[in-house]
C-alpha cells in the first residue's frame, strides 16, 4: 500500500464509528428525519465471487424541500457465502427525483468498511467504502444499490464491488405525515415516530381496481397510522409505571396497561391494511418505553396532568372522533372493522386521560391546577398540519377510511369544543 494511504485507516473508522454514535434509536417526529430500513440480497466479485444477505440502516436528515435533498449515517452489515461478513459504517447524502411522497431518490454513500476473513489466503480487511443507492416507490421501496470497497490493510489489493437488489420501508426521503393521532411517544428530545421495516412478499395488491398512485398513497397513509399506534404501545407503558410511581389508584395503571394492548391490536391491524395495499409485509419497530425523568412527585403530577389533557382528552379524543367520521365513507370491510375499532377504543383511552387528569388534580394542589387552567382557558390550539389530502377518487379514498381535510378539521373542532367545557368544569370542580 502506498505510504500516503496508510493515515487513511485511522480517520475512515473515526468516520464509521461517528456515524454509529449518530444514529438515533428513533425519528422525532417534529424534526424532518426518516428512519429507513432494508433488506438485500447482492453478488460480489474481485477478491471472492460472493452471494450476500444484507441488512441496511439509515437516517436521512432533510435539509432542504425543493429539491427535497438530505444527508445522514447509514449502518450495514452482510453475510457473505454464508462464511464471512462485510460492515460498514458511513455517512450518505442525495436528493428525491419525483415529487411523490416516496418516487424515485438517489443517494451517494462514503464510509469505512470491514470484511472477516474467508481463508488464510484471504484474510479480513477493512478500507473504503463508496457507493451509490436507488430507491423507488411510496411505502415499501425497490433499491438498486453499486458499491465498492477498497481494501487498505492486507494482501491482495484488490477491490471489491457489489452489485445488490432489495426493498425497504420506508424510501431514504420520505415524506411521512407530521399528525399524529392518539398518544404519542413523548421523550426527553420530543414526540418520536417508530420506523417501519419490510419483511417480504405479501401476494397480490388488494384490491387490483386501484390504480398505482391512488393505491402507494393510501398504503403509505395506513403504514403512517401504524407507526403512530405502535408509538402509542410505548407511550401507555411508561403511562402506567409513570402512575405507579405516584400511587395512583390501582384502577387507574391498569386500564393504561390495558391501552397499551389495545394499541397492539391497532398497530397490528393498521399494518396489515398497508401491506394488503402495498403488496409487502410492511409493520414499524416496537420501540421501547422511554426512562422516567421526573425530579420528584409534583412535577411528574405536573406532566402526567398536561400529557392527559393534550395526548388524552384532546389527542385520544380527537382520533376516536376523526375514525368516527371516516367510518360512513368507508367501505372495505377490513377498513371498516378497524375504524369501529379504533373509534370506540380511543374513546375509552380519552375517557381514561380524564381520568388522569381529576387524579392529577386532586393530589397535585395549586400547581397542577395552574398548569392545566393555563392549558384550557389558553387560546385555541391549532390542530396538527396533517399531510396532503391523498390524490385520486374520492369516492375511493373514503373507501379506504381516509377522510378529506375539511372533515378532519371538523373532528379536532368537535373535540376541542367539547373538551374545552368539560375542562372547565373539572377545574371549577377542583
Amino acid at each position: 500500500m502506498p505510504p500516503s494511504l496508510r493515515v487513511l485507516p485511522p480517520a475512515l473508522a473515526a468516520l464509521g464509528v461517528a456515524a454509529l454514535l449518530s444514529l438515533p434509536g428513533e425519528a422525532r417526529a417534529d424534526d424532518d428525519t426518516v428512519p429507513s430500513g432494508g433488506i438485500s440480497l447482492s453478488l460480489s466479485f474481485g477478491q471472492k465471487l460472493a452471494f450476500g444477505l444484507g441488512l441496511d440502516f439509515r437516517v436521512t436528515s432533510v435539509v432542504d424541500e425543493d429539491p427535497r435533498l438530505g444527508i445522514g449515517p447509514f449502518l450495514q452489515a452482510t453475510w457473505l457465502n454464508f462464511s464471512a461478513f462485510r460492515f460498514a459504517a458511513g455517512v450518505h447524502g442525495g436528493g428525491q427525483l419525483s415529487d411523490d411522497r416516496g418516487g424515485y431518490s438517489a443517494l451517494g454513500e462514503l464510509g469505512w468498511t470491514y470484511r472477516t476473513r474467508y481463508s488464510d489466503e484471504l484474510p479480513g480487511q477493512h478500507g473504503i467504502h463508496v457507493g451509490v443507492l436507488n430507491s423507488i416507490g411510496e411505502a415499501v421501496a425497490f433499491d438498486l444499490s453499486l458499491r465498492a470497497a477498497i481494501p487498505l490493510s492486507a494482501e491482495p489489493f484488490t477491490p471489491e464491488g457489489t452489485v445488490g437488489l432489495g426493498l425497504r420501508a420506508p424510501p431514504p426521503l420520505w415524506i411521512g405525515q407530521e399528525e399524529i393521532s392518539g398518544r404519542p411517544l413523548r421523550t426527553a428530545h420530543g414526540v418520536v415516530l417508530p420506523p417501519a421495516i419490510a419483511l417480504g412478499r405479501r401476494g397480490a395488491p388488494r384490491p387490483a381496481r386501484l390504480d398505482r398512485a391512488t393505491r402507494g398513497a393510501l398504503a403509505a397513509a395506513w403504514l403512517d397510522t401504524a407507526r403512530a399506534e405502535c408509538g402509542s404501545i410505548p407511550a401507555f407503558l411508561a403511562l402506567a409505571r409513570d402512575l405507579a410511581a405516584v400511587g395512583a389508584p390501582a384502577s387507574l395503571v391498569q386500564r393504561a396497561a390495558a391501552a397499551a394492548d389495545d394499541e397492539v391490536r391497532h398497530a397490528a391491524r393498521c399494518s396489515d391494511i398497508a401491506s394488503a395495499l402495498a403488496g409487502w409485509r410492511v409493520a414499524p419497530v416496537l420501540l421501547p418505553p422511554p426512562p422516567a425523568r421526573d425530579v420528584d412527585r409534583r412535577a411528574a403530577l405536573v406532566r402526567l396532568a398536561l400529557e392527559a389533557w393534550h395526548d388524552g382528552c384532546l389527542g385520544e379524543g380527537a382520533a376516536a372522533a376523526r375514525a368516527r367520521r371516516s367510518l360512513p365513507g368507508a367501505s372495505d370491510a377490513a377498513v371498516k372493522a378497524t375504524l369501529g375499532e379504533v373509534a370506540r377504543d380511543e374513546a375509552r383511552h380519552a375517557e381514561l386521560g380524564w381520568r388522569v387528569l381529576a387524579y392529577c388534580l386532586a393530589e397535585g394542589g395549586r400547581d397542577v391546577r395552574e398548569a392545566v387552567g393555563d392549558a384550557i382557558t389558553g387560546p385555541a390550539p391549532a390542530p396538527a398540519e396533517a399531510s396532503e389530502e391523498i390524490d385520486g377518487e374520492p369516492k375511493e379514498t373514503r373507501a379506504f377510511g381516509q377522510p378529506s381535510r375539511a372533515e378532519a378539521d371538523a373532528a379536532w373542532d368537535e373535540t376541542w369544543t367539547a373538551a374545552r367545557r368539560d375542562g372547565e368544569r373539572l377545574l371549577d370542580a377542583a
